[in-house]
């Protein structure tokens, strides 16, 4: 990471340019308004400044601006200033797509194209993802094909890092099922030591706040500057506390915060404070999709922050940074993680993209199998949406109008084919799809 320019004190800014103020707020106004970026001092200073200025006198004038919308929450730092935020358009805007997204994308996409079954597995499948991206960024050293067949078999982990990556699952499958709870310091704990279990040097300290002797802190690995000094360990059950007041929203802050802000500075606050050895990280983003799933934002048990984060993990450790030395400003990491969101949900429209093109091509080649009649075609169709379910011949005959006769011939043509299995139940035969129908389908494609 290079070395960053210490941002300038507004105060002594305005000192600089008494009697100028209006001017200077009237120059940085564009800037201030705009809806595609929010410059940190590292960004500002190397563009050019509008006509007439200084890279001090723009920066002095957003900052001016930046400073009469934000507002202060009930967390703070180190020295117990407390953080703020402002909501910006651009927030709001992104905002605005998020909650869009989260309330219509599973309801009819998904829910088009996936099965219960298949959004069972895709859950499954994208728990794992987070699972393996969350560690991935904190140095566990694994393939994702290999860190997949771990979780898929089940199988104990050979070594610390695939215990990072089975643990970091385990631990989002607990979240799913105390989502409707309240936040508590013991819950984070119970977060804490399901994410390290088998991995600490000192295994005793899992789900235990750091102590006085514990030397933690984070450092420019290329410099060896301290680039973060977290809060003082006699400070952090308080802390704690304030963290699950300000998750459950007790209605001490002094105006309304969006959830997903909420969220947010959740997983900002955790990673700020490292109130723990090691772990805060994985701990300070599940704590996160806690806050999403406790808000009612179910789409995020489908989709993977972590794997957006560490594609963009420079921004990401940035934007902590550009928080903690601009006076305590969030909409550094608020930004960051809203863009991560938003590439998260693409991915999962990207891929109901792919599956709904798959099925379309299913459903162009099987009009293309003369050898089969349009009820058959009608019955995998139908079984391609809804692997659970099965039919009869008497329920075929009711559905398509037909006799007993030709509802059996049918149903046991698709058997033949080995599209359908079939079982007695009481005295009537039940015929389900078989378990890699969609691959079969798709074979006979390639074949033909």
């Amino acid at each position: 990471m290079k070395r960053r320019s210490k941002v300038p004190a507004l105060r002594e800014l305005i000192e600089q340019e008494t009697g100028n103020l209006m001017e200077v707020m009237q120059k940085a106004l564009p800037e201030a308004l705009r809806m595609d970026r929010y410059l940190s001092w590292q960004e500002l200073r190397h563009r050019k400044a509008p006509d007439g200025m200084s890279a001090g006198q723009w920066w002095l004038g957003l900052k001016l601006h930046r400073t009469q919308a934000r507002q202060s929450i009930t967390l703070c730092n180190a020295k117990g200033e407390p953080f703020n935020f402002a909501s910006t358009q651009l927030i709001q805007q992104y905002l605005h797509k998020i909650d869009r997204a989260s309330g219509t994308l599973l309801m009819t996409d998904a829910n088009a194209v996936f099965s219960v079954t298949e959004r069972d597995k895709y859950l499954l499948t994208s728990l794992a993802e987070e699972a393996i991206m969350s560690s991935m960024l904190e140095g566990a050293v694994v393939t994702r094909s290999e860190a997949r067949e771990l979780i898929r078999s089940n199988r104990h982990p050979k070594d610390e890092h695939e215990q990072m990556v089975m643990n970091n699952y385990r631990t989002m499958r607990m979240i799913l099922q105390h989502k409707d709870e309240p936040l508590t310091p013991e819950f984070i704990m119970s977060l804490h030591r399901s994410m390290v279990e088998g991995t600490l040097k000192k295994p005793e300290r899992a789900g235990i706040l750091r102590q006085a002797e514990d030397k933690v802190y984070i450092e420019d690995t290329r410099t060896g500057d301290i680039i973060h000094m977290p809060p003082a360990s006699e400070k952090l059950a308080e802390r704690l506390e304030a963290l699950c007041c300000f998750a459950n929203d007790e209605g001490k802050e002094e105006y309304y915060i969006h959830p997903i802000v909420r969220a947010i500075i959740l997983h900002f606050q955790l990673a700020y404070d490292h109130p723990f050895v090691d772990g805060n990280g994985r701990t300070a983003r599940s704590l996160f999709y806690w806050s999403m799933l406790h808000s009612g934002y179910w789409l995020f048990e489908y989709i993977s922050i972590s794997r957006e984060i560490y594609r963009h993990s420079r921004s990401y450790y940035e934007s902590f940074l550009n928080t903690e030395e601009d006076e305590n400003d969030l909409n550094y990491f608020i930004i960051d993680q809203l863009q991560t969101i938003l590439a998260s949900i693409e991915s999962l429209n990207e891929h109901l993209r792919m599956k709904q093109k798959m099925q379309e091509q299913l459903r162009y080649s099987l009009s293309g199998f003369i050898h089969l009649n349009h009820r058959q075609k009608n019955v995998l169709l139908h079984f391609l949406q809804h692997p659970n379910a099965y039919t009869t011949v008497s329920m075929h005959c009711g559905e398509y109008k037909v006799v007993r006769q030709t509802a059996r011939t049918d149903l046991t043509g698709l058997e033949a084919l080995g599209f359908l299995s079939s079982e007695m139940v009481s005295r009537e035969f039940i015929f389900r799809p078989v378990s890699d129908l969609e691959k079969r389908l798709n074979s006979l494609n390639v074949q033909k």
